[in-house]
């Protein structure tokens, strides 16, 4: 049995391994969310034994996943975590289709990461510390938050967060997974999230992926999240992964992400492309229902990217299911399989202007704001 000083200690040494102040540690997270990969826990371990006295196991943190239940541990509980009701789940999704695991990347996220060019996010409107609501919103393929920027204030108690793509301005280099592109988002939405308050996570096209495996990350860790806001995402159980060809033709056509006359930059159409490489790979698992937010409001729209393919000359085909949701007009969008992956939640539906690409473009955006504002700030 450890004194208060020793565990003190013992979480001072852990917090200098992964740079993260002991004070902030909370009971129900692990220490793999915390960033202590295997070889850098056995070593850890090997401090603790050397430096605070105390006879840890190699793999203790294997034994003791969480915190608090290395706490317990410390302070003389005989269990292992197996009966710690603070350890999350490992069963926390169950495959819809077999295959190979996801690829969640290194112990540490970071790791053989380029630094990011632009910031990891973006505050749109309001304080994330004042606000009685903060929405976190993950960009499109265009890997740009700040698109979100066009968007009219949301509430006086709502604070907007955009999170930026790592990529941005250098797509060369974006060649993870979409499940590891949360991992590097998610230590920045616990940062700027006040501790306490639940979570309201969305995303438009892509970003509705992105937010889905946040939630995730969130709630294996114990977190709460209160609403997930899919804006016009099209379910990856249902739809494919943007052709290449398609890309090709819509950027040929100067429909790729466009506004008005004014053709995508580079920089967004080499984003995009990297992104479907990162969809195409894409297979989401199944929330448990404990996991699952209890709100999912799903916004789509109704106008496809042209009035008719054969007069666009757009060289395609149509065959494709994600070909047609985004070129061609659509009735009424519900949960497009969605619902396979959020069971139990309570769905809400919503409409707006435009199409696609013109989602964060005014008028549109102003649509877009209206039903935003409906969801989180009353």
């Amino acid at each position: 049995m450890a004194s208060d000083e020793t565990i003190e200690q013992c979480l001072q040494i852990i917090g200098e391994a992964i740079s993260v102040e002991p004070e902030e540690f909370q009971d129900h997270e692990t220490w793999k969310f915390l960033g202590l990969g295997d070889l850098l826990a056995s070593a850890t371990a090997s401090d603790i034994k050397n430096q605070a006295g105390v006879d840890v196991p190699p793999d203790v943190f294997s034994l003791y996943p969480t915190v608090g239940s290395l706490k317990a541990f410390l302070r003389g509980g005989s269990s292992t975590s197996n009966g710690d009701a603070s350890r999350p789940s490992t069963a926390i999704h169950s495959p819809l289709r077999p295959g190979a695991a996801p690829d969640l990347g290194p112990a540490d996220p970071w790791e053989g990461i380029p630094k990011p060019k632009v910031p990891l996010s973006v505050v749109l409107q309001g304080k994330p510390e004042t606000a009685k609501t903060v929405v976190f919103l993950f960009p499109d393929g265009s890997g740009a938050g700040t698109s979100y920027g066009t968007l009219p204030p949301i509430g006086k108690d709502v604070c907007l967060i955009g999170l930026n793509s790592p990529f941005l301005r250098q797509a060369q280099n974006f060649t993870c997974s979409i499940e590891r592109m949360a991992r590097l988002w998610v230590g920045e939405v616990r940062k700027l999230q006040p501790k306490g308050k639940p979570y309201v996570l969305g995303g438009w096209s892509a970003g509705g992926f992105y937010s889905y495996e946040v939630v995730r990350l969130l709630t294996a860790a114990g977190e709460k999240v209160e609403r997930l806001i899919l804006i016009d995402s099209p379910c990856r159980l249902e739809y494919e992964a943007l052709p290449a060809q398609v890309v090709q033709e819509l950027t040929r056509k100067g429909l790729m992400g466009a506004s008005g006359e004014k053709k995508a930059p580079e920089w967004l159409v080499q984003h995009f492309t990297s992104t479907v490489g990162s969809v195409d790979k894409y297979w989401p698992s199944v929330l448990s229902k404990e996991h699952t937010p209890p709100n999912v409001n799903f916004i789509w729209v109704k106008e496809g990217l042209v009035k008719s393919v054969p007069e666009s000359g757009l060289q395609v085909d149509m065959n494709i299911k994600v070909t047609r949701f985004l070129l061609e007009p659509r009735g009424n969008l519900q949960t497009e399989h969605w619902e396979k992956l959020l069971p139990g939640a309570k769905y809400t539906f919503d409409y707006m202007t435009g199409n696609h690409f013109q989602i964060t473009q005014p008028p549109h955006v102003d649509s877009l704001g209206k039903i935003l504002s409906n969801l989180v700030a009353s």
